[in-house]
């Protein structure tokens, strides 16, 4: 049959009605309730319009294909009406496509993902989903901010989840365990060089390991691990957790040089000579800033201070010290000047809400006995004898002027000498701008006025094949930041390599997001009336007097018990039908916004065993009741599409559980309790197996990631031809049962206990002791029973063992049809 479709004579196969004809031959026809061999919905969503000559716009779906036909798929007047009737869908949906602690985190962590792995008792699967987009989750998990926890919705039930404590339980599960190893793929001939070993650099070269790429990090000290290994206390992190999580990474093939410092040994010149295809530079930002007022050339700065002491090299404090500044340098020189038995002064020109550090650290510095002084700033430093008198004044901010910072000035008449035995200076840092004199590549280096190198958003620089970033670019910033930004430039790195264009921004699919509301105080409290509240678990701590004279890490991680408990409090606010939503895939492909219904019209029903229903989400497509085979669903939906609409939704008696429904709908309005770990098709491995339970040998489809199940599907095609029953579609959790055997173990006798051995030990146990019986009381005396979750191939390999190597008929499996 020839169609012209768009202008276009084309020859094709028709089907049974237009919209699939026109899919077939390679055409983009949008639906929402179109169901192949299933009656038509009661409600047409209106989407398959196409337009043929001589008969105006038509429903495609419903219309048979002709000979000769000339339509239009792509007019103006079909887009505008597509748009209007999801601009109505829109207006009437309430939820989230991502949870809101996904958002502000730097790392793009899949938050609610790992939660809900630890939850379940699954930390390997947990750690692989960290690992994917952050390789120091145990430096992160103790020194994070915490830029999601604030966002965290359980604030309207009680307090946010203690998400920074479980990423830190997992990574130390991690350490402990070795359970994490990544596969390296082969090597792809390229070398990439990085140039320091602090977070963003170990980032980078951890991410270009898992390409494939050959990668050596230069780095001027003689340990790595940059600000962490160098300027940070040991009551923050333990340099031995640091050291083993560095060596993790070092351990894919990374090669480190050390006492290699860029501008004196080498230039980016050298390292493209050497064969290195790319650099990445993250040297950090090491320069302490100047006040300089009069005096300061006899203070200490704070990263020296703290680079001595992490070195074993314990200045002379005296009994007496001051510390300038706010951020985190200075509340760090001023707790380990504390542990040194040392009174210690904290003096900042601002309020204590406008100090850099966050808040969390100033409570604690405060707690264990820090002295802050605050409004308040040196004028003057004069150095007498060992002493150091310092004149301090009291300040008070200028009134607000248009787009800039309110000003610090002195109160005149509030001058007050004081003496210190030692004066610290932690103004802040940024990074080192004489780079430009170490050859010819770095003075072309574009950079921004102040003499910071510039990067694109891919932290590429100017000059071709070289890339920067981490604090050497943004100045200080957090770990978690820096972490990022190694990622994000070694994804750039790899196109580079393998020749491919930038990515100028991130495409609409990852940005496009439903919310319910983006700060807690737009959020419709309604919802989250029916939550129970739950203390939040608290890390155990060492007591304050052992902290005054230790440089131990003041918090340890979470119990196992606490962190399942803890994990559970997730109020798991992503959508778990992400997966599945091609509501939202045609959103974006129709460019409509995702301004959706900032209040609930319904709660959560969560009566049915296996599936949860949130009819904020229903768009009324009715492919739920037309896909039930059994009348397991009632649903009735009044003034679609208008602010009036209302949605009665229910599961009847009939129903049997298949699931079917869940799998059909184009939303999160159906999802199904045990999937609890929000993900992408693209980033599931599906896995074709049998189900394990009757003889039928249906077909399943599991989707895997990280070697955990996340749901299965019914696959298409004999037996069941895309449908399971409750036992398949729901049944497979046996699989994480703690006392599931994952490793032979074998005991001698019935006093011993079972030990762990190798498949070869326990295989020829079994085999001599069988010989043994048979020899000694007949093949009779011996039976083989099959495990009712049997494959069908392993159920007929045991009857085949009974028969024909032991001789014996005394064989059974219980699961029977």
């Amino acid at each position: 049959m020839k169609l012209w479709v768009n202008g276009q004579e084309i020859e094709i196969n028709p089907a049974k009605n237009l919209l699939e004809t026109l899919r077939a031959a390679g055409f983009e026809i949008p639906s929402l309730c179109y169901l192949p061999e299933v009656s038509e919905s009661p409600l047409p969503c209106g989407l398959c319009l196409v337009e043929i000559e001589g008969k105006g716009l038509v429903r495609s779906c419903v219309t048979e294909p002709e000979e000769g036909l000339r339509i239009r798929t792509d007019t103006e007047e079909i887009k505008k009406i597509r748009k209007q009737k999801l601009e109505s869908l829109v207006a009437n949906h309430f939820g989230d496509c991502k949870a809101p602690c996904h958002g502000p985190c730097p790392g793009g962590l899949n938050i609610q993902g790992y939660i809900a792995f630890i939850a379940r008792g699954e930390y390997a699967s947990a750690l692989s989903l960290i690992k994917e987009k952050l390789p120091l989750p145990a430096l992160v998990g103790r020194v994070c901010p915490r830029f999601c926890e604030p966002r965290c919705r359980r604030a309207l039930v009680d307090v946010p989840v203690a998400i920074n404590n479980l990423k830190r339980f997992v990574a130390d599960w991690g350490l402990k365990t070795r359970a994490f190893k990544p596969e390296i793929p082969p090597s792809t001939g390229k070398k990439v060089a990085i140039v320091g070993a602090g977070p963003a650099g170990l980032s980078a070269a951890y991410f270009l390991r898992l390409k494939g790429h050959e990668v050596t990090i230069f780095e001027a000290r003689e340990e790595p691990g940059g600000m962490p290994r160098w300027t940070y206390p040991g009551f923050k992190i333990s340099k031995d957790i640091l050291r083993q999580e560095i060596d993790q990474i070092l351990e894919l093939g990374v090669e480190l040089k050390t006492g290699k410092r860029w501008g004196y040994d080498f230039a980016i010149k050298d390292l493209f000579k050497e064969g290195y295809e790319a650099v990445f530079l993250a040297i950090g930002s090491y320069k302490c800033r100047s006040t300089n007022f009069p005096g300061e050339e006899h203070t200490v700065t704070g990263l020296s201070f703290l680079y001595q002491l992490n070195s074993g090299d314990t200045p002379n404090l005296g009994k007496k010290a001051l510390v300038l500044g706010g951020g985190y340098t200075a509340i760090d020189v001023a707790r380990s000047i504390l542990r040194l038995g040392v009174e210690v002064t904290v003096v900042y020109p601002r309020s204590r809400i406008e100090m850099p550090a966050h808040q969390r650290e100033i409570i604690e510095a405060e707690k264990e006995g820090v002295n802050f002084l605050l409004m308040a700033q040196p004028l003057k430093l004069t150095k007498k004898g060992e002493k150091y008198e310092v004149l301090i004044a009291r300040t008070k901010l200028t009134s607000p002027q248009k787009d800039k910072a309110r000003k610090v000035v002195p109160v005149e008449g509030t001058e007050k000498l004081y003496e210190f035995d030692f004066v610290v200076r932690a103004w802040g840092e940024e990074p080192d701008i004489s780079f430009k004199k170490y050859g010819e590549i770095e003075e072309q280096l574009a950079v921004n006025p102040k003499g910071i190198i510039k990067v694109a958003k891919d932290f590429s620089t100017n000059v071709p094949g070289v890339w920067a970033g981490g604090d050497f670019v943004t100045g200080p910033k957090t770990v978690i930041q820096a972490v990022a930004s190694g990622r994000k430039a070694a994804e750039s790195i790899h196109r580079y390599l393998q020749g491919r264009q930038k990515e100028k921004k991130a495409p609409l699919t990852v940005r496009y997001d439903f919310n319910r509301g983006r700060r807690l105080e737009e959020m419709d409290l309604e919802f989250y009336e029916d939550f129970p509240m739950i203390p939040r678990e608290r890390p155990p701590e060492i007591s304050l007097e052992e902290r005054k004279s230790s440089f131990k890490e003041v918090y340890s991680s979470l119990t196992e018990e606490q962190a399942r408990e803890e994990a559970n409090r997730c109020l798991k606010c992503g959508c778990l039908g992400f997966h599945k939503c091609t509501f939202r895939d045609l959103l974006i492909a129709e460019g409509v916004p995702a301004k959706g219904r900032q209040r609930s019209k319904y709660k959560l029903e969560t009566d049915h065993f296996f599936i949860d229903v949130d009819s904020n989400k229903c768009v009324g497509c009715y492919r739920c009741v037309r896909i039930c085979n059994y009348g397991g669903i009632e649903l009735t939906i009044f003034a679609q599409g208008t602010p009036e609409e209302e949605i009665h939704f229910s599961f009847t008696e009939d129903c049997v559980s298949c699931g079917s429904c869940v799998d059909i709908c184009p939303t999160g309005a159906l999802s199904r309790k045990d999937s609890t770990v929000p993900y992408t098709r693209a980033e599931v491995k599906e896995v074709r197996t049998i189900c394990p339970y009757c003889g039928t040998g249906c077909n399943l489809l599991a989707q895997v990631k990280n070697n955990s199940i996340l749901e299965v599907n019914a696959a298409k095609g004999p037996p069941n031809y895309g449908e399971l029953c409750v036992k398949g579609r729901f049944g497979y959790q046996f699989y994480r049962h703690p006392e599931r055997l994952k490793k032979p173990l074998m005991r001698l006798s019935r006093d011993e206990p079972f030990k762990e051995v190798s498949w070869e030990e326990a295989l020829d146990f079994v085999a001599e002791k069988l010989k043994e019986i048979k020899e000694k009381y007949g093949p009779d005396a011996i039976g083989v029973l099959c495990s009712a979750r049997t494959t069908n191939e392993d159920t007929y390999v045991a009857q085949k063992f009974a028969r024909a190597v032991i001789g014996t008929h005394n064989v059974d499996n219980p699961a029977r049809v």
